[in-house]
């Protein structure tokens, strides 16, 4: 936000969606608290005081009736019916609470009081006494603001004027001034208070750890629907790689398939006519020329088909297959290779594997690229290490792993991301297909492919495929 030139920064911009509602919430809900407090309390607090007046009136009343008259609110005579007043007083203060009162008659005139030097006087001008006049029980309530600062009773005691009519209320006969201690009035209101303080307290937190709660719940979800988004895109993306892999290998393949495979035939053709009569020299130069075009079509062929396979949708077509039996035919295929390349194999194979619904030639490929690229990452001398192994009962809810081990150098760890992206590779000659192809054949078959280091340094690639208990 920015006035003139001046601009102000909100404070937790970069604070996540729950930290954010948190400190904005306790604030929020904070102020509320103290809102909501104040007016409970204030209204508990006026309830406690009419409720305590009106007890109060209704007691001095009830008592009037008893040991007063309206002669006696009326009599020029105060000495013959004072003895009733101070009658009336000593049984007054048996309620606890009370200490003394004065009464005045409608013209604000005190007609009796225990400090006789009042009597007589005229308190007309007093704002409280005026009201009472008026029909109202009214209460000074100032003391109670004291806290109990003074020891004396009467002046810590809370002023109820309260008026006193004759029967039917036809006619005022006057007002007590009563004199009521004010502490346990101040203890009903602070218990009053603090209990509502604790409520409005409790309510909020209670409203505030669930509102956090609701919004952490919320927050987490949105980033679950954020990943996926970006895992939709990355997928959306990678389609559309596919689409263009898969429009450049079908132009390719049109472009230059058919004469690749006319110039093999033609090398074929002239080995045929190149064979040196009595072995000379010159005859076995170009037969080894022809056996390596054609060797170098072939591989170009073979690339063309990586392409192909990589680009197009594969859908499986599942069989039960005994995984044992084809890790054993692929590793049987590539037994030249391992002898050229002086690396030796070793099966450890799991006989309790049942048989498992899957593509057969989805595998098989995949089975071939990986323990091919554990073949050309193995140094001579080394091993290449295929294992199999059940998790489970063999039902539905167990799983075939199938580990394939090098002892080469390892694929670095921040690498490893990458290695199944397209075109990613770390060979001079790799096309960088090989893994992507290999996890396109897992996962089309509900398989999982990952890489992690090898028992002997080297690198060891997991394929993990759910069992049905095929038998």
């Amino acid at each position: 936000m920015q006035f003139g030139r001046m601009k102000i920064e909100y404070p937790f911009k970069n604070a996540d969606l729950t930290t954010r509602f948190a400190i904005h919430s306790s604030i929020c809900i904070g102020i509320m608290t103290v809102a909501l407090w104040f007016i409970v309390s204030h209204y508990m607090t006026n309830e406690i005081l009419d409720r305590e007046w009106e007890t109060t009136a209704e007691f001095i009343r009830t008592e009037v009736k008893e040991f007063l008259t309206a002669e006696d609110f009326k009599t020029k005579d105060r000495k013959s019916v004072g003895h009733k007043f101070e009658q009336l007083l000593e049984h007054v203060t048996l309620m606890p609470n009370i200490v003394r009162f004065q009464v005045y008659n409608p013209k604000g005139v005190v007609i009796w009081s225990q400090d006789k030097r009042l009597v007589g006087k005229s308190f007309s001008d007093k704002h409280d006494l005026r009201e009472a006049i008026g029909g109202n029980v009214v209460a000074d309530v100032s003391s109670l603001r004291k806290k109990g600062s003074t020891p004396d009773p009467v002046q810590r005691s809370v002023e109820v004027y309260v008026p006193v009519y004759s029967e039917n209320r036809r006619e005022l006969l006057g007002v007590f001034e009563t004199y009521k201690k004010a502490d346990a009035i101040y203890r009903d209101i602070i218990n009053a208070r603090m209990a509502v303080l604790i409520g409005a307290v409790g309510g909020g937190l209670l409203l505030y750890l669930s509102l956090v709660v609701i919004v952490r719940q919320a927050a987490k979800k949105i980033e679950e629907q954020e990943a996926d988004l970006l895992k939709m895109h990355t997928e959306l993306v990678a389609s559309q790689r596919m689409a263009a892999v898969g429009e450049m290998a079908a132009a390719v393949a049109h472009g230059i398939g058919n004469p690749l495979s006319s110039i093999r035939a033609a090398a074929q053709v002239a080995m045929l006519d190149c064979e040196p009569p009595n072995g000379k020299e010159p005859g076995n130069r170009a037969k080894e020329s022809l056996q390596s075009i054609i060797l170098q079509v072939d591989r170009v062929q073979k690339r063309m088909q990586g392409l192909l396979n990589f680009a197009k949708p594969l859908v499986p077509h599942p069989v039960p297959v005994e995984i044992n039996s084809l890790v054993r035919d692929v590793v049987e295929t590539l037994r030249p290779r391992f002898e050229e390349a002086s690396v030796s194999s070793y099966l450890d194979l799991d006989s309790s594997l049942p048989k498992s619904a899957l593509d057969a030639n989805h595998v098989e490929q995949a089975f071939m690229g990986l323990i091919t690229n554990a073949l050309e990452a193995t140094p001579k001398g080394g091993r290449v290490t295929i294992r199999t192994k059940m998790h489970g009962n063999g039902g539905s809810e167990g799983s075939v792993t199938v580990s394939i081990e090098d002892t080469g150098e390892g694929i670095p760890v921040e690498n490893r991301e990458q290695a199944f992206e397209p075109f990613f590779t770390t060979k001079p000659q790799g096309t960088g297909i090989g893994l992507t192809l290999a996890k396109k054949f897992v996962e089309r078959n509900g398989g999982t492919i990952s890489i992690a280091d090898g028992n002997n340094g080297g690198t060891r690639i997991d394929v993990e495929f759910p069992s049905n208990g095929t038998t």
